[in-house]
């Protein structure tokens, strides 16, 4: 598996605005631990991991939710 680079890090990170549990705008501490890349609310300290998501299918996928840029996971 291929590791983000650090602009995609930084890039990604900075589009998480809210967090996902509490809804708080308070921002984000960004965490790294060996290949794995953390973002912990500053509001209720839940972490959330970064990874990156491929998109395995063809040109006529509609699933529309393939396509939207998903960043987050608990």
């Amino acid at each position: 598996m291929e590791s983000l680079k650090l602009e995609e890090i930084l890039a990604a990170s900075a589009q998480i605005t809210l967090c996902p549990k509490c809804g708080s705008k308070e921002g984000f501490w960004l965490g790294f631990k060996r290949d794995h890349v953390y973002v912990q609310c500053k509001g209720c300290g839940a972490n959330f991991e970064l990874y990156q998501i491929y998109n395995l299918g063809g040109k006529n996928n509609k699933d529309r939710t393939s396509q939207s840029p998903r960043f987050l996971r608990k």
